[in-house]
């Protein structure tokens, strides 16, 4: 805030100045006009060409309009989906009979026909007549993008169009796929037909055009063309623009309307001339006093620092006390923060409003004199009318007057959200966000205090609890529901603890439990045993009952030491033995662990360079009709080329691959694989591939195999996926769904190791498998003193697939006398060592080779013959 001059300037100055004044408003207002006027004139213009750019627009939009529905009558058609379609392209229907010929061109002004498709134009016609160039020559527009638009639109039915470039020149594209009317169109496919119509923007449009839409001479020109100012449209995409000649009513405007406004300007400049003169005479003879201003001055300036001390402190409530501290002075605020009235305060001293636990308020008051040119702030805290405790931000000055201190004068910030923030930031970084549990931060710190003591302190047992079957309930239901199940199990393990004890969250699903005192094992295994007991109990969330269950590695300080992190990694450890063996239960520590540990981690990390590199072949076992030993099909089985150790079976790696991720890029590389070296077989030749449970958990085996199928080419009713009954045991819904889709695409399914679970039966008359394979464990037990049994138990596996309308094969045929047993049972495929054992592809070509030459001998000679493998 400036401060008011105490002497002024003459009257007769601030008259000049306030004539001067009106004189550049008069001024200024004619200059307004004038701009006016002009402004006026170039927004006709602008009009104008607003308008004339609008009609230009509109007219190239409803010329794309008309051809967009001219395509999609061409399109949209049962004759041209029957004979424009994935088919192939009738060119007897489309050029001959005129279906889709010259007329397009000759009547409907069509330069370009194209029935497209991924694989490039199908039919092309330019003018009317067939022409064989190459579309990237003709068209700008890159087939995929053009393919992909139109078939976006194929659901709605409607066609695609844009501005491109047909031979260099303007022209309007477009597209639509071709097919048939109706509301049972089938969907447009990634390889559905496309056709498009090219409208080529020539002089002799544009000219009809203009004529229709009012624009003089719409003509086409370079969109660098900087050399004339004309009114155009850019065409994007292009190197063209449209251009027309636009009107320009402003310009008649200006030369009637201003000569006129010049003139009066003129008369009315001579009339002020004078005005202002005798102005200036008059104003020489007034004389002001400003002793009330003068007056004024100080009270003024009071204000004014009184505004300065608010402005800087920004505070809610303003206080001031005399010299002794006693308030003298609440504004308005302080009622509304505090509750109390400000009356009740007055004459008070400031110390039984406002406390200080670091510094008394008084002492601070009486420091401030020495430095006044500084706001100190202090932290202070008092209780308002309903006795809450609250927190503020004083600050103070003090107040100077006559050479001396007369008081202080200060600003109080209510900030008890902001202390109440800071003390759940606090929190927040010492305990998990979801469970309140105590978080790693925590845990660190009470591991160190309580290692600190070492032997002279208590015996520390760290528990690392992982929960199993955790993963399914967050893709299935959702977070919000795996949330639910972290809650309850964070609680579960309090109640289980003891106050002394202390149950943390490391993050995900690990939990730490660290009990104090429990040295024997015995009371550590009852714990443990009495904690998964209540960690198994079923969770209600929603109307679901969630089943989780729980495994625990464990470390004593007594015997793994005093380090808090070494702690965590031997748990660790022996937690990783406890999921390696199958999950649930728990294990202690021991010092062979980190060597299994580190060789397990050791084969992990060679089995991902392995699958990065691809270090994996192929071994095929064939399987026989059981009649005539003819070979039906081949099993593929993988192994590890391993640089080192050489060819390395499948039950070595195969485990490990399912337990992290590795499996899912395996089972795709074996089936890719299996497909492509099956495309060389014979025909009537199926390819069988076993699919892992895991591949089923962590990847759309639906969507890689239909990819595969696609790739390779190779005919789904020859591809064989063999499954066990564990894909089937945990979510039954999901997994009927799979093996349905994969069905849809053509697949056979075959159930493995039939007869090793506890609801096979179910399975058959429930899940859409064509063929069943009996475990080898109940053939080789057909050769035991037991046999008669086991042969039982063949031969109503078998008879119960003939009654369902199954194939039955079976495995691990290994003597002549089980298959004999087999045949007799009238079992339809066999597969063992008896008959061949697993070989490469090369050693499987002349396997397969010899077998067609005996085969073919077989039929010459009409006897039935076995080549001994």
């Amino acid at each position: 805030m400036q401060t008011i001059a105490r002497f002024p300037a003459p009257h007769w100055q601030r008259t000049r100045r306030f004539l001067i004044l009106i004189g550049t408003l008069f001024g200024a207002a004619f200059v307004i006009a004038g701009l006016a006027v002009v402004g006026i004139a170039h927004g006709l213009d602008r009009d104008e060409l607003g308008q004339s750019r609008f009609y230009a627009q509109k007219a190239l939009d409803i010329r794309a309009a008309s051809d967009r529905t001219s395509t999609l009558s061409y399109a949209i058609w049962d004759s041209a989906y029957e004979h424009l379609g994935s088919a192939g392209v009738d060119r007897d229907w489309a050029l001959e009979q005129h279906n889709l010929g010259d007329t397009l061109f000759t009547q409907e002004g069509f330069e370009a026909v194209f029935v497209l498709n991924d694989q490039g134009p199908q039919y092309a016609l330019y003018k009317g007549q067939p022409t064989t160039g190459a579309l990237s020559t003709m068209l700008d527009l890159p087939l995929a993008s053009l393919l992909q638009q139109a078939r976006a639109l194929a659901a709605r039915k409607e066609a695609f169009s844009h501005v491109g470039l047909l031979y260099g020149w303007p022209a309007l594209i477009s597209a639509a796929v071709i097919q048939p009317d109706g509301d049972s169109a089938p969907p447009a496919s990634a390889n559905s037909a496309v056709l498009v119509l090219v409208d080529q923007l020539t002089p002799a449009k544009l000219l009809q055009m203009g004529l229709s839409y009012k624009l003089a001479d719409l003509r086409l020109e370079p969109a660098g063309n900087k050399a004339a100012a004309t009114p155009h449209l850019t065409l994007p995409g292009t190197e063209f623009r449209l251009a027309w000649t636009a009107q320009a009513p402003g310009a008649r405007l200006l030369w009637i309307v201003l000569p006129s406004l010049l003139l009066v300007a003129a008369v009315l400049a001579l009339l002020l001339g004078y005005c202002f003169r005798f102005a200036l005479r008059a104003s020489r003879q007034i004389d002001a006093s400003f002793a009330s201003l003068r007056q004024s001055t100080d009270a003024l300036e009071a204000s004014e620092e009184r505004f300065r001390a608010v402005a800087e402190a920004a505070s809610d409530w303003i206080w001031e006390t005399d010299a002794r501290g006693r308030i003298t002075y609440l504004s308005n605020r302080f009622a509304a923060v505090t509750g109390f009235a400000s009356e009740a305060w007055l004459g008070q001293p400031i110390e039984q409003l406002l406390s200080c636990d670091t510094t008394p308020i008084g002492p601070w008051l009486a420091t401030l004199p020495e430095d006044p040119a500084n706001v100190s702030n202090l932290r202070c805290a008092y209780r308002d009318q309903g006795g809450q405790l609250r927190y503020c931000r004083v600050s103070a000055r003090p107040i100077h007057q006559h050479g001396g201190v007369q008081g202080f004068r200060g600003t109080a910030s209510d900030i008890t959200d902001e202390v109440a923030a800071h003390a759940r930031i606090q929190h927040l970084s010492l305990h998990d966000a979801l469970t309140g549990l105590p978080n790693r931060n925590l845990l660190a710190r009470y591991l160190e205090d309580a290692l600190a003591a070492r032997e002279d302190g208590p015996a520390l047992t760290l528990l690392l609890v992982d929960l199993d079957h955790f993963k399914p309930i967050n893709d299935s239901l959702g977070h919000a529901a795996g949330d639910a199940v972290l809650v309850e199990i964070g609680q579960r393990l309090k109640g289980c603890t003891r106050d002394l004890d202390l149950v943390a969250r490391l993050g995900g699903d690990e939990f730490v439990a660290i009990l104090c005192g429990l040295e024997q094992r015995y009371e550590v295994d009852r714990f443990c045993q009495r904690l998964l007991d209540s960690l198994q109990q079923p969770v209600e969330h929603n109307g679901h009952a969630l089943q989780v269950g729980a495994s625990i590695g464990i470390a004593q300080s007594r015997l793994q030491g005093y380090d808090g992190a070494e702690l965590i990694r031997c748990a660790d450890i022996a937690l990783y033995q406890v999921k390696a063996a199958g999950q649930g239960g728990w294990r202690y520590y021991a010092e062979q662990m980190s060597e299994q540990i580190q060789h397990r981690r050791q084969l992990e990390s060679e089995l991902r360079l392995a699958v990065k590199n691809q270090e994996f072949v192929l071994h095929y076992q064939p399987r026989y009709q059981i009649d005539h030993l003819r070979i039906v099909s081949v099993e593929a089985l993988v192994r590890w080329d391993h640089p080192v150790d050489g060819l390395i079976g499948p039950d070595v790696f195969i485990p490990l691959a399912e337990q992290t991720d590795l499996i899912v890029p395996l089972g795709r590389w074996v089936l890719r694989e299996a497909c492509e070296t099956a495309r060389h077989w014979p025909e009537a030749l199926l390819v069988s591939v076993n699919l892992s449970p895991a591949q089923f958990v962590r990847s759309d085996v639906v969507s890689d195999i239909h990819d595969i199928l696609v790739e390779t080419g190779f005919p789904a009713h020859r591809l064989e996926l063999e499954i066990t009954e564990n894909m089937m045991l945990g979510d039954i819904d999901n997994a009927l769904g799979t093996l349905q889709s994969l069905k849809e695409l053509g697949v056979r399914l075959n159930m493995d190791d039939f007869g090793t679970g506890y609801s096979s039966l179910g399975y058959l008359r429930t899940y859409p498998f064509d063929s069943i394979k009996i475990d080898k464990r109940f053939i080789a037990a057909m050769d035991g003193s037991a046999a008669g049994g086991d042969r039982a138990v063949v031969q109503a596996i078998i008879n119960l697939a003939r009654a369902m309308g199954l194939k039955v094969t079976a495995e691990g045929v290994e003597t002549e006398q089980q298959l004999a047993a087999l045949t007799n049972d009238q079992c339809h495929e066999v597969q063992g060592f008896y008959l061949s054992r697993p070989i490469d592809k090369a050693a499987l070509s002349i396997l397969l080779a010899q077998h067609e030459v005996a085969a073919a001998n077989d039929t010459l000679s009409g006897q039935r013959k076995r080549q001994p493998f």
